[in-house]
Parts: C-alpha cells; structure tokens; sequence
C-alpha cells in the first residue's frame, strides 16, 4: 500500500509546483483598442470597496462574469482582456478550492477579530475579507512570512446574481453551487507572472489587436 506521508524533498517539490491561471480582466472600453492592449490589466483602486484589496482582478476560467460584469457595472461599453498566468501553487490563497487555505484564512480571521475585540470591547462590528487581507498585507511589509502570498483566489454567494444552487438529492438540504462567481486578485508586484494577454471584446478591438 503506497504511503501518504510525504518527505521535505516531496513537500518542496509540490510548493514549487507552477499552475497554470485564466484570467478575464474586464474594464471600461476607453482609450482605443491599442491603450487597452498596451496597457491592461489595470490595477484596481486602494480603497475599502475592494473585495481582495488592491490589485490586478480577473474573473477565473470563463468569460462568462467578464461580460456580465462590463453590461452591469460599465453600462455596456466594456472590453474583455484574457491573460495567462504561470503561478508557484505556494503563492496562491485559494479560498475557492483549497480546504488549507481556507483553514488559514479562518486563524486569521479570528486573530484579527481577538484584536479589533480587544481594542473595543463594546463593538459589534464583523471584520470584512477586505479588512483582514488589509492588515495581513501591511504587516507583511515588516514580516513577509505573514502573508507570502502573490495572488487570492475568491468567490461570493450574492443572490442578487441568479447563482443556482441545485439539491445533490431529494429531501435533503445539502446542495451544490453552479457556476459560481469566481475572482482572482493578482498583487501589483507580481505582474510579471501574467505571461500572455490578448484583447477578445469587443470583437472591433479583438480584430485590430491580431493585425
């Protein structure tokens, strides 16, 4: 029977292991198709409103959520960016499909409420996502082994997006989420490991950009 217990080697070897990342960046389409494909990805803004703090944002997998978010939130002038990214699997907070990221997101999660907790004992406020990852980034700066992270991997539950939930069989209330709306933040700092991009909305633009 093969033993699941791994040596050093075998651990670094699988931190080091790279993933593959499809990202659809959408943003305003503004500026010509030559600014965006010269220019994108465009770095978010810093403020408190930013779901995964700042950084480079992508819908995951599919363009599906690119073109929904571009027809709600830019009134339908929109352009789509696809980017490739090659990511150490180690650098990666996956929120989404890692059950040990999660669990570590947890521990910090609850540090920081012991904290906020501490220093008001009489608030009733609930720490945000953004605020958590906001003070891990900073303290990071101090002590990179806090927060080693190159990219956050996310996604939300909101109703209001038609998300389906389907029962995984009848009378029971245990259910499975379709198509989920999935983000991936990339760090300004690691830009670099956005390997390939190309313009594919509107098609105007897709078609000048392969010219």
């Amino acid at each position: 029977m093969r033993s699941y217990h791994l040596s050093p080697q075998e651990i670094e070897k699988d931190l080091m292991i790279i993933v593959h990342i499809l990202g659809y960046h959408t943003c305003k389409a503004e500026g010509g198709w030559s600014y965006i494909k010269s220019e994108s990805p465009f770095l978010s803004g810093s403020g408190s409103n930013q779901w995964l703090t700042q950084g480079y944002y992508f819908w995951t997998d599919s363009d599906y959520f690119a073109h929904k978010w571009g027809k709600n939130s830019y009134n339908d002038d929109y352009a789509i960016v696809k980017c490739h990214m090659e990511i150490e699997n180690s650098l990666v907070l996956d929120l989404v499909g890692s059950v040990e990221s999660q669990i570590l997101f947890k521990k910090a999660l609850d540090k920081y409420r012991a904290r906020l907790n501490k220093a008001n004992p009489n608030s009733k406020q609930e720490p945000t996502v953004q605020a958590v990852i906001a003070f891990l980034r900073k303290v990071s700066k101090q002590n990179s082994g806090v927060f080693p992270f190159a990219a956050i991997k996310a996604q939300d539950t909101s109703t209001k997006y038609n998300i389906n939930t389907i029962p995984f069989t009848g009378g029971k209330e245990e259910m499975i989420t379709n198509i989920q709306r999935q983000q991936l933040c990339l760090f300004e700092c690691y830009s670099n490991l956005i390997t390939k991009k190309e313009v594919i909305y509107p098609e105007e633009f897709k078609k000048r950009c392969i010219l």
